[in-house]
């Protein structure tokens, strides 16, 4: 930030606490804030004249006379000097450059010291305070007082046009004097010209066309009535000074605003991914669909203005780095800058959120896309839980489909380079919330779908739009467009164009830049014209790649190294980075100075709103151009700047650098800082594995063992342990187990020697036998690892193992060493104040009292646990604790109680989009009415749990949903189909001794009822049964009755 903008910026802070620290305060503390700037204006202007565009603001003061012919001739003195002291205060502190004091009038200036992108947009906000300013003068001092203001955006003569008097000239300064003549009194007019370069940034009411002393032409103006909330620009191509229609998408326009007028009439989600190969002009089509958006005067399916409209972006550095486009997107909305402290971050995204979601809810959703929230009790709480991501996604839904009450549109760029992640998010609102008034636009290249080849295919409203390159006709056009300025356009050059760029606009744009750099084509205010002798001696690069290489070879030494260094930040760059990288570069012009040369040339873009305070931030006009000057930095240098890089975001990102982990370590990656890489990604990996982010997890350790040298063992046991419990997570065993064993070994070896390791892969060990049913070597090993751990002191190991033990011996129907096991673990996990810990340990205390049929405990233990998960904000906790205490009830045969207890875990499960646990709920449900004889009851649930349980694929649930039903034909009498039904189940790869002791009583009951021969028929008939055709069956009959 330069001198003048961090005076401005004080400036504007003083003058919004007026109402606050009074006149007296304010105009002290601007006084000599308004010397030191008019010096830096006076020092930074050229006494030579020169053409700049500015943006220029008139105002007169309406009501004077009659306030004049009401007060003495000195205190309208005074009330006049105050007034302007105020609206000068608010012109400076938006970067306002005063030109002159005309009567009772006022003439600023935009753009000329430092000319900025959102010059125009920087003028608006100062007319609108200063309205604001006005109305409080009004009431301050009796007066009626009001501005009209008016605006104009162009090029203009500025300098000492006259000896001793700056001042800018031009038909910009007439027309927006006629633009303030034309406001309303209290009123902000604006042109054409200054309205382009805002679009959607405010509301504007568009006035009739407005006839100009000096044009030929009516000229449209729009009367601003306020700065909409914070907005977002699309960015666009094209070439400076001239606005091109787009050709030949008119089809592609039409779908996307019929897609959005379906999902506003019919309250139905849609999405439609726009497919193209880069620069055929797939955000130029956004940018038209956008601009149709904010047009839109009435929309009969909508309030106008009415929109929320999301954005969300990625970039190549970005495709490893879990949820980046979410956090991307909600980083925007909030208004969150990657330089806000921790506690700033966590604040925003609480009170911005605050509308729907309840502190602890935002935190969830704020870890698991990216920022850093461990300091919130929630989200320490359940950090390790496997349930974090489940909680924090159902939270994410819950807030997504309260916003979308209103008419939302979400766009997504670039989703080629989006993380996994990310994609397996927006398909999960998709199918989660298909009933909102949303419309969902997404950016992608063909090769997207290689790697998600049903993307969409989950929507019922999914639209594929492909962008085919321009038609020659259409190219014709284009290149007739961009060179309107040109009378005649010779045919050599269009076709020169046109043959070249075969139909892909950015070729188009980017070749004519090319020409006008080579000095073919020359530029005029009014007019350009043709050198034909030098078109003769051009030479047009074939490819896209090439002709940007030749704008690129063509530019000097130091702007192209600025451009290199640039590069190696990323596709979005802050100017403070560069300067970070170029800090040893010797005689090089300033960065800041290099970057305006690069923006004016339309190689890159300044973005109105940085990440970091303090810095500029811009990206590269195309992720392509930014590929071809990356490989042009020789590979030496290249390594050293990813060094400086990364050190910078360290520098940068203070204590939330737990947000950067995955873009430092791939900065270390590429400047083979190998082991540094290391670190972070195991710091990366660990951070996913304590939100559940297993599969990132995943990615992130092996892509670090991948970076390990061979010989460095030592730091590859925590990879492959933390691989094991990853794996074993996302129910891969074989590879758990294969990760959970190198890592055993390696922790074992002399020359490591790593006992805490070793307690920890053992545990990994055991708990995944468990789960594979091995409980004699799952208890072995849990054994062992609980031996080692008290023989070093390992606590937390040793508690694991303890509750692991119990859950061992809970299986086996060994009650006692449950217990004994659990009550170990509690007293450990208590000490350590490990609540995750005790609420386990409570949970197998329960179950142990359960297998001495000791219900009043087993329910006691459960209330426990579950009281802990209520108190850390573990929804799934709390669910499953109401299976736990219903199973209790159902023992003891108090049906209408166990169906309460079902009843309660079936929303928290529904909440977290939990299907499993639904489908649990809803087959204990079946049960307990069948219990109660409420036959028709029980059928209705279990249908309902096929229904939840069949298109997941949990089969147990389904084999013991089918025995339910099993038991409902058995009571009507029906038991050769109800033998058939258990003849499938028995036969079934899922059954298990538990599915057993279900089927037990049924086929005693069936003995009874039929002859040895027919009952054996009858489940051999069932086993040639195919489980999907039983359950289609049975579903059929329920809509049918």
């Amino acid at each position: 930030m330069t001198e003048r903008e961090q005076l401005e910026q004080a400036m504007l802070s003083i003058a919004t606490q007026r109402a606050a620290l009074g006149d007296v305060v304010v105009d002290a503390a601007l006084a000599s804030m308004r010397e030191k700037l008019a010096a830096l204006t006076t020092a930074a202007r050229s006494t030579a004249p020169e053409r700049k565009q500015v943006t220029v603001l008139f105002a007169d003061v309406s009501g004077f006379t009659a306030m004049s012919e009401s007060l003495d001739a000195e205190e309208v003195s005074d009330v006049m000097r105050a007034f302007w002291k105020r609206i000068d205060a608010v012109l400076l502190a938006y970067g306002g450059v005063i030109d002159k004091h005309i009567g009772d009038g006022v003439m600023s200036l935009w753009g000329v010291n430092q000319v900025r992108e959102n010059d125009p947009e920087r003028a608006i906000y100062a007319a609108l305070d200063m309205q604001t300013e006005v109305a409080a003068f009004r009431g301050e001092h009796d007066v009626q007082l009001a501005l009209r203001v008016g605006l104009n955006t162009g090029p203009v003569l500025l300098g000492e046009i006259i000896p001793g008097e700056f001042t800018a000239l031009g038909s910009t300064v007439n027309l927006a004097a006629r633009m303030e003549h034309a406001a309303p009194v209290g009123g902000i007019l604006i042109s054409y010209d200054t309205y382009r370069h805002v679009r959607g940034v405010f509301n504007v009411l568009p006035q009739e066309p407005l006839m100009v002393k000096g044009k030929s032409q009516p000229v449209q103006t729009y009367v601003v009535q306020r700065a909409r909330p914070r907005a977002f620009r699309m960015t666009t191509r094209g070439i400076e000074g001239i606005e091109t229609q787009m050709v030949e998408r008119d089809v592609e326009l039409l779908i996307l605003q019929n897609a959005f007028h379906a999902a506003m009439a019919d309250a139905t989600t849609h999405i439609v991914t726009v497919v193209g190969e880069a620069g055929v002009g797939k955000s130029r089509l956004l940018h038209e669909f956008d601009n149709w958006l904010k047009s839109l005067s009435f929309c009969e399916e909508c309030e106008p203005n009415s929109f929320v409209r999301l954005k969300g972006h990625t970039a190549p550095e970005m495709q490893h780095i879990p949820y980046s486009i979410i956090r991307d997107m909600f980083a925007l909305r909030l208004g969150i800058r990657e330089s806000d402290s921790a506690a700033i971050t966590l604040e925003k995204f609480r009170t911005r959120t605050a509308e729907v979601l309840e502190p602890d809810k935002a935190d969830l959703i704020g870890h698991l896309i990216g920022f850093d929230f461990s300091a919130s009790r929630a989200v320490s709480n359940l950090l390790g839980s496997g349930s974090f991501t489940q909680l924090a996604i159902a939270n994410l839904t819950t807030y997504l489909r309260a916003i979308t009450a209103t008419p939302t549109i979400i766009f997504f760029e670039d989703i080629h380079w989006a993380d996994n992640s990310s994609l397996n998010l927006i398909a999960h609102i998709v199918t989660a919330i298909p009933d909102a008034r949303l419309l969902i636009v997404c950016l992608a290249r063909p090769p997207f779908f290689k790697r998600r080849p049903h993307w969409g295919a989950a929507s019922d409203n999914y639209t594929r739009l492909d962008l085919k390159p321009l038609s020659r006709r259409a190219s014709r056009v284009l290149v007739s467009e961009i060179l309107q300025k040109i009378p005649q356009l010779p045919d050599a050059l269009r076709d020169l164009i046109v043959e070249g760029a075969a139909g892909n606009p950015f070729y188009v744009e980017e070749l004519i830049k090319m020409l006008i750099e080579d000095g073919v084509i020359l530029r005029g205010e009014a007019r350009w014209r043709v050198e034909l002798e030098r078109l003769a001696e051009v030479r047009v690069p074939p490819t896209l790649t090439g002709i940007l290489q030749a704008r690129l070879d063509s530019l000097p030494a130091d702007e192209k190294r600025v451009l290199q260094q640039a590069s190696v930040v990323g596709w979005r760059f802050w100017d403070a980075a560069v300067t970070k990288l170029a800090s040893n570069e010797t005689e090089a012009a300033p960065v800041d100075a290099l970057l305006a040369v690069a923006k004016s040339r339309e190689l890159i873009f300044q973005r109105e709103y940085s990440a970091f305070a303090g810095t500029n931030e811009y990206i590269f006009k195309h992720a392509i151009l930014r590929d071809v000057i990356y490989e042009t930095v020789l590979l030496k240098r290249r390594r050293v700047y990813h060094t400086q890089v990364a050190q910078w975001l360290e520098a940068h990102a203070g204590k939330r650098i737990g947000e950067y982990l995955s873009l430092i370590a791939g900065h270390y990656e590429l400047a083979g800082e190998k082991r540094r890489a290391v670190e972070y990604l195991r710091r990366s990996g660990e951070k996913s594995r304590q939100t559940s982010a297993y599969h990132d997890a995943i990615s992130a350790f092996e892509r670090a063992l991948t970076l390990l040298p061979k010989d460095d063992l030592s730091d590859r046991v925590p990879l492959l342990i933390g691989l094991g419990y990853a794996y074993r997570q996302v129910s891969d065993s074989p590879l758990a187990v294969q990760r959970f064993e190198e890592g055993l070994a390696l922790a074992r070896a002399p020359s490591i020697s790593n006992p805490q390791m070793e307690v920890a892969a053992l545990n990994g060990l055991g708990w995944t036998a468990m789960g594979q049913g091995a409980y004699t070597e799952a208890r072995q090993l849990l054994e062992q690892s609980l031996v080692l751990a008290r023989e070093i002191n390992d606590r937390q190991g040793a508690a694991i193992a303890l509750y692991n033990l119990g859950d061992v011996a809970y299986r086996q129907g060994d009650g006692a060493t449950a217990e004994r096991c659990a009550e170990k673990s509690l007293t450990i996990c208590r000490e350590l104040a490990d609540q995750q810990g005790m609420a386990f340990a409570f949970r197998v205390l329960g179950f142990a009292a359960h297998l001495r049929g000791e219900y009043a405990e087993t329910t006691h233990y459960h209330r426990e646990s579950q009281q802990i998960y209520r108190e850390i904000g573990d929804r799934w906790g709390v669910a499953t604790c109401f299976i736990n205490l219903g199973e209790a009830a159902r023992k003891q045969h108090l049906y209408e109680e166990a169906a309460q207890y079902y009843e309660e875990s079936l929303p928290l499960f529904q909440e977290i989009d939990n299907r499993i646990g639904v489908a649990i709920a809803l087959l204990n449900l079946g049960h307990v009415h069948a219990g109660l004889d409420q036959n028709d009851i029980s059928w209705q649930y279990l249908c309902r749990a096929l229904q939840e349980s069949s298109p997941i694929g949990a089969a147990q649930i389904t084999l013991e949903t089918l025995v339910g039903v099993s038991l409902l034909q058995i009571k009507a009498g029906r038991y050769e189909p109800a033998a058939e039904l258990l003849g499938l189940v028995k036969r079934h790869p899922a059954f298990n001794a538990e599915i057993g002791g279900f089927i037990a009583p049924l086929l005693t009951t069936l003995r009874g009822a039929l002859s040895a021969s027919k009952l054996a028929a009858a489940l051999a008939r069932g086993e040639t049964l195919e489980l999907a055709a039983v359950v289609a069956e049975i579903l059929g009959q329920a809509a049918d009755s």
